[in-house]
């Protein structure tokens, strides 16, 4: 092995003994970590200028090593053999070279390990339609997709195709045939790969993230035509997500944008990861939407300011806010509230809710929640 991955190794093997899910590295820096959502420095050498440039020519592709000599950003995926698999994400840095590895869970991904409403799952046994996992960078919409496609691939006998850049969970066939395609290296990118998808025969769709009006659009044409879709945005919440996505679109093409999505919409979920009070790891808080008849109604007419209320009052539906999930969180002694507090989305409603003062139907709901509704 070349002495340049000897020393990034050396850096990712530390990673794992100290329990991080990042890495950060950049020239004349010492290499630092995230734990448990904190930057913790290391006492680890600091890598130079030539080790950076040696260590972007092991881990990138032939393809992505030349795109990146034009557009200093590029990711990739980087393994060390019976120990880990990790996401590289390379860029500049006052005009050097630095580096962010996030790691990835070797092995698959069970749904009921990680702590996410069932609801969510539930969005995986449709046949057809869109599914779109959104939040923030480290919110976990990764390993989420991942946990679906595991569930896909252990109930269905079809064919999965995904479109990752880089290929992040590495999946293996359990009752369904499937292609894992890497933008960069097994395609030039994602248009050109979604583009051919349909034509390959898949039942199911992954698309590592939708990043352009051309993506949204092959993702919405290939659930309309019988095929189920997953992916991710980087966005705050349900609400913001939907309204990013018609966004995309001209003027004239949204009314159209609206009706396609209103019609394969199967649900979304928005994502946070906060510390657990006990200190064992972190747990999610959720926002959910599902595709009901209303809030297909809701789309198709562009009355987005709509869909929050219809998730606070839909929890007999899977549906939840972020701050529903986060007041919860804290009756059942899981999460301080001072640490939900800082996520709440809107901090006076948050408030409120903590001290029992709802509005409007979501009074009547919450308050009389008796543990026969529970259970409905």
């Amino acid at each position: 092995m070349p002495s340049d991955l000897e020393s990034l190794e050396r850096c990712l093997l530390e990673m794992l003994a100290m329990r991080a899910s990042d890495l950060y590295l950049r020239p004349g820096g010492s290499p630092a970590f995230r734990v448990m959502g904190k930057i913790v420095r290391s006492d680890l050498p600091a890598p130079t200028a030539q080790q950076m440039q040696g260590w972007v020519d092991a881990v990138l592709p032939p393809v992505a090593r030349t795109a990146f000599q034009n557009s200093p950003d590029a990711d990739a995926a980087y393994s060390i053999s019976g120990k880990g698999r990790f996401r590289i994400s390379i860029f500049s840095h006052q005009g050097q070279i630095a580096m962010a590895a996030r790691l990835i869970p070797m092995g698959a991904v069970e749904f009921g390990s990680l702590g996410l409403p069932k609801a969510i799952l539930e969005m995986a046994d449709a046949q057809s339609g869109l599914i779109l996992i959104v939040g923030p960078t480290g919110c976990g919409k990764s390993t989420t997709i991942a946990s679906l496609i595991h569930h896909i691939n252990s109930t269905r006998q079809g064919h999965i195709i995904t479109i990752e850049d880089p290929i992040e969970f590495v999946h293996e066939e359990i009752k369904s045939l499937i292609h894992q395609r890497q933008v960069g290296f097994d395609t030039e990118s994602f248009a050109t790969a979604l583009r051919h998808v349909v034509r390959q025969s898949p039942d199911v769709i992954m698309i590592g993230e939708m990043r352009d009006a051309d993506t949204i659009q092959t993702a919405m044409s290939a659930a309309l035509t019988g095929h189920l879709v997953l992916s991710t945005l980087h966005t705050t919440n349900v609400v913001q997500s939907v309204d990013r996505m018609l966004n995309y679109f001209p003027p004239d093409a949204r009314q159209q944008a609206q009706a396609d999505l209103a019609v394969t919409l199967v649900g979304m979920a928005s994502m946070r990861l906060l510390p657990r009070k006990d200190g064992a790891g972190r747990v999610p808080a959720v926002e959910i939407l599902r595709a009901t008849p209303t809030v297909r109604r809701i789309i198709a007419e562009n009355k987005l300011a709509e869909l929050y209320d219809i998730m606070k009052r839909s929890a007999d539906a899977g549906m939840s806010t972020l701050n529903g999930s986060l007041v919860k969180l804290c009756r059942d002694g899981i999460v301080d509230k001072e640490i939900a507090e800082r996520y709440a989305p809107n901090r006076d409603e948050f408030r409120l809710n903590m001290q029992g003062m709802f509005t409007g139907v979501d009074s009547i709901d919450m308050r009389n929640e008796t543990p026969e509704r529970k259970k409905e």
